[in-house]
């Protein structure tokens, strides 16, 4: 089943963000674990890695302007508990030992002719 054509084009943004997210993750020393995690009904774990002690699910939110603001912004308190209990549920089924979880978001802005830009926030929630 295919979307609309802008549909299409805000997966494959979203895609190519989780990607470029991921690599600057791992530049800092994390650990990916996971990419894309479901959880049924509950949503999903953008990706889920591991960063010194702690496991950190990180909300990825990648938009090619600021015209609606920045990505960043589309993280409301409500998102950002349901990201909490949603790594519980990762923690539960996947049972990794570390003493911290956290939250974090990172929010790309990909203008065409520009470098990505890449905001990291640590520990949201």
């Amino acid at each position: 089943m295919h979307g609309t054509p802008r549909a299409e084009r805000n997966r494959e943004l979203g895609a190519r963000g989780e990607a470029l997210a991921a690599a600057y993750l791992e530049g800092l020393g994390y650990q990916l674990l996971d990419r894309n995690w479901r959880s049924g009904r509950e949503g999903e774990l953008d990706l889920v890695a591991r960063d010194g002690e702690e496991i950190v699910a990180v909300e990825v939110k990648t938009r090619s302007g600021t015209t609606a603001g920045h990505p960043l912004e589309s993280i409301t308190a409500r998102k950002a508990q349901r990201l909490r209990r949603l790594l519980l549920s990762w923690v539960r089924e996947r049972h990794p030992r570390a003493p911290g979880l956290r939250i974090d978001a990172v929010g790309i802005v990909m203008r065409s002719g520009e470098d990505p830009r890449i905001h990291h926030l640590r520990g949201i929630a």
